[in-house]
């Protein structure tokens, strides 16, 4: 990321608030640290005007209007689609629907400074450059149904080759030949189909009432281990459960839902809650779009009626979440916690309480009997090392350290990022080990978390 393919210092002073809330809506689409890491460019060029309305600690009045503002958002960007959205989103997982109300759609998308036009087309070019297919097409649906024209969206898709490449464009022009252009006029505006659109499609994975899962008998047990674990060096302290949920998180933001489906196999039924948790964990690293591919590609290959609790989830107290963030988060940074704040909130308050009360109070703060805060920071680095933002990958391999994890589990997790992401990033990430060995050797701890 630099300022010049951002763009940022061509655009004029007057626009950049509506730019910095673009950057910002990024988290939901790319993940937290892309999203920091963008956010710090644009401020070491220049912000000069800036949107704050979201002050922390939240108060229970505002997470109120965050739910409220979530759903009159949805129904304005889906039309007679909406119901039927918010269905499949929670029926994926009822954290998955509360989130994607509240926080997505409530929290971000609802925000001031620009409108859902806007937002809908430099969506569709934030997405352009990943594998979610389904949210190409809604992507597209939304810009319609917000204002957009035909011209205005293919414009924006047109852009693709310089922001991320031939290969990506040729599959977005690949993926625009597919469409029935005619059908998409209008968005989903149309009100007379409304009526059609309340249920799911007889032939929809997801059922109502979570009918699809399965009977923790009707699981097999896996009888072999899973054969990437077998390539790796033997690390005694890092069980293959733990691996496997590396696996299964890295695949996940990585786009690579054959590989999740495969590795979703190699869990045991009383294991799939812990499972669907490391997933969950994965929004904060590569957003919304992905972890929804992924969740519906492990509901394909079968989960235990044991791993969703939609009673549990429904019961949850919003006002708990800045606590327990805030433990979190001391917990990973121990020292680092004051200068972490200082840090981000100087490149926007907003995000700072976002960090707070979303990603780590709400997302990886969640209780699951079994699942270690060191395992899940050892899942984040299994995600991270694909998004080339190694000043966080830094902070979260001395946060898994902070929480239990040894530096063999650490080391451990690392090797396994040829498998996921290529052996150039796995050559990255060794030179990138060496230095954080010496940095612990001299007892450095460096600060920079961008």
């Amino acid at each position: 990321i630099n300022a010049e393919y951002m763009g940022w210092q061509q655009l004029p002073e007057n626009e950049h608030a509506a730019g910095t809330e673009i950057v910002l809506q990024n988290l939901v689409y790319n993940g937290m640290p892309r999203t920091l890491m963008a956010l710090n460019t644009i401020t070491e060029v220049g912000v000069k005007d800036r949107i704050v309305c979201d002050p922390y600690p939240s108060s229970s009045a505002k997470r109120a209007e965050f739910t409220q503002a979530g759903h009159k958002i949805v129904s304005e960007l889906y039309g007679y689609k909406s119901q039927r959205f918010m269905m499949r989103m929670r029926l994926l997982h009822p954290a998955v629907g509360r989130w994607m109300n509240d926080f997505f759609y409530g929290r971000v998308r609802s925000r001031p400074g620009v409108s859902q036009k806007v937002r809908s087309l430099c969506e569709l070019a934030a997405i352009g450059g990943q594998f979610v297919f389904p949210q190409f097409r809604g992507g597209i649906m939304v810009a319609l149904t917000s204002g957009a024209t035909i011209e205005e969206v293919r414009a924006v898709l047109d852009m693709t080759n310089e922001i991320w490449g031939p290969e990506r464009q040729a599959m977005v022009d690949s993926l625009w030949r597919d469409l029935n252009i005619r059908r998409l006029i209008g968005g989903w505006k149309d009100e007379r189909k409304a009526s059609l659109n309340l249920d799911l499609h007889p032939g929809e994975v997801l059922k109502p009432n979570w009918a699809h899962l399965l009977d923790p008998n009707e699981i097999p047990s896996p009888n072999w281990r899973h054969p990437d674990i077998t390539s790796l060096r033997q690390v005694v302290q890092l069980s293959d459960r733990t691996r496997v949920f590396a696996f299964a998180a890295a695949h996940s933001a990585a786009g690579n839902l054959s590989s999740l489906r495969r590795d979703w196999t190699f869990l045991t039924a009383d294991q799939h809650r812990a499972g669907l948790e490391m997933l969950l964990e994965t929004v904060a690293f590569c957003g919304f779009h992905r972890l929804s591919n992924a969740l519906r590609s492990v509901h394909e290959q079968g989960v235990s009626t044991t791993a969703i609790l939609p009673q549990k989830e429904d019961s949850l107290d919003s006002a708990s979440f800045p606590a327990s963030g805030e433990s979190l988060l001391q917990q990973i940074y121990t020292s680092s916690y004051g200068p972490l704040n200082k840090s981000i909130s100087k490149l926007h308050p907003d995000v700072w309480t976002w960090i707070v009360e979303f990603l780590y109070g709400q997302v990886l703060s969640r209780d699951c009997p079994g699942l270690s805060v060191a395992e899940r920071e050892l899942g984040a680095l299994a995600c991270m090392v694909g998004s080339v933002t190694f000043p966080q990958l830094r902070s979260h391999m001395r946060g898994a350290l902070n929480c239990g994890a040894s530096l063999e589990q650490v080391r451990g997790i690392l090797d396994q990022t040829s498998i996921v992401w290529g052996r150039p990033e796995q050559a990255n990430i060794d030179g990138y080990w060496l230095d954080f060995l010496r940095d612990r050797a001299g007892s450095q701890v460096r600060t920079t978390f961008f």
